[in-house]
C-alpha cells in the first residue's frame, strides 16, 4: 500500500489544508492523475498521485491542515486490508504528527485513518474565498466567481451575502466544535477602544512569520539613489507604439531588466547567506516580482532573466502576475528567487524600504516617477523625470560600498536604456 503525503511545494511552506478531494474512496487512479487541491499560504495547488491503484483511504478531510510530510492517504491494490486507525492530526493540536517516513523505510503496520472525507466538485476560489465561505456557511458552488475562469474572491463572497432572501446557517469547521457564530467584540470596564478579533488568512500569517523572520535573523541596512528617467521612457514609448494594451512593456519591466543587468556586474548581491555560514553566489538571476493581491502578497519569479530579452521577460511577467492575481500560481513559479523588486510607484508612493526576501540577498523598492526641477550640469534649471530607488541589504554578505556600486549599474542600465535591448 502506497502512502500520499503532504508534500512540500515551495520555499517556506510548512502545512496545507486540503480544499477538495478529487477522487473518493475506492476511486481507480493512475500516477500522475490530480487527486486533490490544497490550499498552502501562497497559493491553491494540485496533489497527483505517484502510484497507480485503487485509492483505498483518504485520511485528512476537506478543510483539515495537516503538516509537511504528514500521510493523507493510501493507493492499495484493492486487495489490501481495511485500514484502521485515528485520523490525522490538525496543525495546532498539542500532539505533533510523526514526521515523514524516508523512502525504503519500513511504513506502520497499522497507518492511522480517520471518519470518510469530504468530496465534492472543484470549486476555483481564493484562501480568503474560501475561509470567508466556510466561516459563513456558504455553498461555494452557489457563488459566481468574477475571476479570470471564474475565480471565486472575497468580493464574490461579500456580493453573495448582500443577495435578499440569503440566510447564512452556522456550520461546524475542522477546528471548532460547534456552530461558528459572529464574533462579537466585549472588553472588560476601562479596558481602552473596543473592536473585531480578525483570525489571519493563512497567506497573512505566513506573511507575518516571514517578516518577522526576515527582521530579526537578517541585518537590514539600505541605500537609495535617485534615477533620471526621460531616456527609459521614450524608449518604452517607441517600444509600446504599435503593441496591443496586453503587450505593451511596462517600467517595471525594464527595471527587472536593469536589475539582471547589475547582478551580472555585481555578483556579490546574487548571492545568499547560506545556515552553514558560507556565502553561496548563484550562477543564474531569478528575480521575484511582488504582487499584492486579494488575500495579501505573493512573489512569482521569472527566472533567467540574464538569459531574456526585455520583451521576454515582459511576457513572462504578465503572465505570471495574472496568475498570481487569479491565485493559480504552481509552487515552481513562487520559490527559487535570488532577488525581489518591489514597486509601489504606481501607487503614488514616492520612496519606501522593503524587507528583504529570504533567503535572498537583497530586494529593491521602487517608489514613483516625479516631474522635478532640477539644477543641470550648466547651472540650469530643468524638468526632469526622477525616480528614487532604495536597496534592502543583508550585511552579513554586503556592505556599503557593493550595495552603492549595484545601484550605480541600475541608474547607468536606466539611464543608457538602448543597451538593455540587446
Amino acid at each position: 500500500m502506497a502512502e500520499v503525503r503532504m508534500p512540500k511545494m515551495g520555499d517556506g511552506m510548512e502545512e496545507g489544508t486540503i480544499n477538495v478531494w478529487l477522487k473518493k474512496e475506492g476511486d481507480l487512479v493512475k500516477a500522475g492523475d490530480i487527486i486533490a487541491e490544497v490550499e498552502t499560504d501562497k497559493a491553491n495547488v494540485e496533489i497527483s498521485a505517484y502510484d497507480s491503484g485503487i485509492l483505498s483511504k483518504i485520511l485528512v478531510p476537506v478543510g483539515q491542515t495537516v503538516p509537511v510530510g504528514t500521510v493523507i492517504a493510501y493507493i492499495g491494490d484493492g486487495n489490501d486490508a481495511e485500514v484502521t486507525g485515528t485520523p490525522a492530526t490538525t496543525t495546532g493540536s498539542s500532539q505533533a504528527p510523526a514526521p515523514a517516513t524516508p523512502d525504503g523505510a519500513a511504513r506502520p503496520a497499522h497507518p492511522p485513518s480517520s471518519t470518510p472525507a469530504g468530496t465534492g466538485e472543484r470549486v476555483k476560489a481564493s484562501p480568503l474565498a474560501r475561509r470567508m465561505a466556510q466561516e459563513l456557511g456558504i455553498d461555494l458552488r452557489q457563488v459566481t466567481g468574477s475571476g479570470q475562469g471564474g475565480v471565486i474572491h472575497k468580493r464574490d463572497i461579500e456580493a453573495f451575502q448582500r443577495q435578499p432572501g440569503k440566510v447564512l446557517p452556522a456550520v461546524e469547521t475542522a477546528s471548532t466544535t460547534g456552530p461558528v457564530t459572529p464574533a462579537v467584540a466585549t472588553a472588560p470596564p476601562d479596558a481602552g477602544p473596543t473592536g473585531q478579533d480578525i483570525k489571519p488568512t493563512r497567506m497573512r500569517e505566513a506573511i507575518a512569520r516571514r517578516t518577522v523572520q526576515s527582521k530579526q535573523n537578517v541585518p537590514h541596512f539600505y541605500v537609495s539613489m535617485l534615477i533620471e528617467m526621460d531616456r527609459a521612457l521614450a524608449l518604452l514609448k517607441e517600444l509600446n507604439a504599435d503593441a496591443g494594451d496586453g503587450n505593451k512593456i511596462t517600467v517595471n519591466d525594464i527595471i527587472v531588466k536593469a536589475c539582471a543587468v547589475a547582478l551580472g556586474r555585481v555578483p556579490e548581491v546574487n548571492a545568499t547567506w547560506t545556515p552553514e555560514g558560507v556565502i553561496r553566489r548563484y550562477a543564474e538571476v531569478h528575480i521575484g516580482i511582488a504582487v499584492g493581491i486579494e488575500d495579501g502578497l505573493v512573489v512569482p519569479v521569472v527566472r533567467n532573466c540574464h538569459q531574456k530579452t526585455l520583451r521576454q521577460i515582459s511576457a513572462e511577467a504578465k503572465a505570471l502576475i495574472q496568475k498570481a492575481r487569479n491565485n493559480q500560481l504552481k509552487p515552481e513559479e513562487f520559490s527559487g528567487g535570488t532577488f525581489s523588486v518591489s514597486n509601489l510607484g504606481m501607487m503614488g508612493v514616492d520612496e519606501f524600504t522593503a524587507i528583504i526576501n529570504p533567503p535572498e540577498a537583497a530586494i529593491l523598492a521602487v517608489g514613483g516617477i516625479t516631474r522635478d526641477a532640477v539644477v543641470d550640469a550648466n547651472d540650469q534649471i530643468v524638468v526632469k523625470s526622477r525616480m528614487k530607488v532604495t536597496l534592502s541589504a543583508d550585511h552579513r554578505l554586503l556592505d556599503g560600498v557593493v550595495a552603492a556600486r549595484f545601484l550605480q549599474e541600475v541608474k547607468k542600465a536606466l539611464e543608457t536604456p538602448f543597451s538593455l535591448l540587446s
